[in-house]
């Protein structure tokens, strides 16, 4: 764990994030986890370190490329055969996230056959001081369980129709899968899962899960059926999550736009969310997969 977070520095940094990582691992089931390394004779040159998530993909870790004993040819390869190991196991894609100037990991990545996805904008809505969340009598809302995961699936799948998110995704994943990974998303929220219909259509939903690392609620998904599009429909979702994320005690709301998406990213600047990161999101992708489009 310390040559993954650190290769061969040391102190009490790096004891403390080798330390994290082990809790982290111990949390999960064994199968879940794929620890990775490359020797030369006894010498350590490289680690890697695949998590598998629900709905079938990876979150990969690996050792800095610039930090101190890592051989960058070998770093290479050794991501490389554990992602295509994970992806040989049945996951649809790994992926990884790096900071837009990390250029050493980027070209790493980039070697290993990883791909770029996304740059995505994280964004925050402190809710502090939002004003109560309106609900005008043309829309209706049904949350998880007065709904059944049938027609949220064909809810979803209508959404992405024309959405500027992830384009790459089309067709990697099952919805069922999809759907798996945004309950697995911090801390699933049932209530807080809605399909919103208009004049008795289904015109969108808003699913938001709790974060299990801070004060915050997440916005794990949001889609608005093509047909109503325009009438600020999204608008309105994002403020019912706000009201009832700011009534169970959250701090604030975040959510993950992909930045090529200007319309959504307009919506959720108009009601108040404000930039704090960017990352560039990487993946490696199964060869041909089956399923309807995710992001």
């Amino acid at each position: 764990m310390r040559f993954l977070v650190a290769g061969r520095g040391g102190g009490a940094l790096v004891e403390s994030r080798a330390e994290a990582f082990e809790t982290m691992v111990d949390a999960r089931r064994p199968l879940e986890v794929r620890l990775w390394q490359a020797r030369r004779w006894h010498k350590r040159l490289a680690a890697a370190m695949i998590l598998e998530n629900a709905g079938k993909t990876g979150f990969l870790f690996y050792s800095p490329p610039a930090a101190n004993g890592v051989d960058s040819p070998a770093l290479v390869r050794v991501i490389r055969t554990a992602s295509q190991d994970a992806i040989a196991r049945g996951l649809s894609l790994t992926q990884s996230l790096v900071a837009p100037d990390a250029r050493d990991d980027i070209g790493i990545l980039r070697s290993a056959g990883y791909e770029l996805l996304a740059e995505l904008d994280y964004m925050r809505l402190n809710l502090d001081s939002q004003s109560p969340a309106d609900d005008p009598a043309d829309l209706t809302w049904r949350t998880y369980g007065q709904f059944d995961e049938g027609e949220l699936s064909e809810l979803i799948v209508a959404t992405y129709a024309g959405s500027l998110d992830c384009p790459r995704l089309s067709g990697v994943r099952p919805i069922g899968d999809v759907i798996a990974g945004h309950k697995a998303t911090g801390l699933f929220r049932p209530e807080s899962w809605w399909i919103v219909s208009c004049s008795g259509s289904p015109a969108g939903c808003i699913l938001v899960n709790d974060s299990t690392t801070s004060p915050a609620a997440e916005v794990v998904y949001m889609g608005v059926a093509p047909a109503q599009r325009g009438k600020g429909i999204a608008r309105r979702m994002l403020r019912k999550a706000a009201a009832a994320a700011r009534h169970r005690g959250r701090a604030a709301l975040t959510l993950a736009v992909d930045a090529a998406n200007v319309h959504a990213r307009g919506v959720y600047e108009a009601e108040g969310f404000q930039p704090v990161d960017r990352r560039f999101a990487y993946a490696m992708i199964q060869p041909t997969g089956s399923g309807e489009r995710k992001c």
